[in-house]
């Protein structure tokens, strides 16, 4: 049981290792591989979003080649997600909770900080997000954060 605990433990955390790089890197098919194929996202500047599909389309517009702050041919703006204090609760073999704290850093430095809140589970043998609530606690003034996210928050885009 130990053995399957550590093991269910370090696929999780690199789950989400995978999430973050994938977005830092701008890269939105890899980071929909990291959620489960009916998964939910929801997001703190608005939006729940259903689906592999879906959640794809929603990370290509925020940090995909149409990303507003990225220019044709340039490379990917400074983003780096960072992932500290984690919570991961094993509720069975399958299936797991938890809640880490993230900060994420740009041009500006600290830009952003909140807390994900996860469900996980295994489908096709990964742990994978079967739910993710991204809660944004602080952000800094002219971060990429209140000029990227905010901005599609007040154009109606989750």
């Amino acid at each position: 049981m130990v053995d399957d605990e550590v093991r269910a433990r370090v696929a999780i955390a690199a789950t989400m290792a995978r999430y973050a790089t994938s977005v830092d890197s701008g890269d939105a098919a890899g980071v929909a591989r990291t959620f489960a194929v009916d998964a939910r996202l929801e997001v703190s500047s608005g939006g729940v979003m259903h689906g592999r599909g879906a959640i794809e389309a929603f990370y290509d517009k925020a940090i995909g080649s149409s990303r507003p702050d990225r220019a044709a041919g340039a490379p990917v703006p400074l983003l780096r997600h960072n992932v500290t204090t984690s919570r991961v609760d094993l509720e069975s073999p399958t299936r797991a909770k938890g809640r880490t704290y993230f900060m994420t850093l740009t041009a500006v430095g600290l830009d952003h900080a909140g807390i994900y809140t996860d469900v996980f589970r295994v489908e096709d043998g990964q742990w994978l997000f079967e739910d993710r609530i991204i809660t944004v606690e602080w952000f800094a003034p002219g971060s990429w954060y209140e000029q990227v996210r905010l901005k599609a928050r007040a154009a109606g885009q989750p």
